[in-house]
């Protein structure tokens, strides 16, 4: 999945506020990381973070996705 896609998901449910604090509090890199990978894929580690998380979040759908996304190799979920 691409980053700055899986941010969009994020933000329209309201689990995230801002790319700093996407970067910062989801991904757990710097604070610009999602401004400078917006059109990159999804790193795998970062990926398997973000899926559990989510799961904790009750967000399975978006965990499901994002998984799929991983496992396929796809850059679009």
């Amino acid at each position: 999945m691409i980053i700055g896609e899986l941010y969009n998901h994020m933000r329209e449910r309201e689990l995230t506020q801002s790319m700093r604090s996407w970067s910062e509090d989801w991904a757990g890199r710097s604070h610009n990381y999602c401004s400078m990978n917006w059109d990159r894929p999804l790193p795998a580690d970062i990926g398997i973070r973000l899926h559990r998380m989510l799961l904790v979040e009750g967000q399975p759908d978006l965990a499901a996705r994002l998984l799929v996304s991983l496992l396929d190799g796809t850059p679009h979920g």
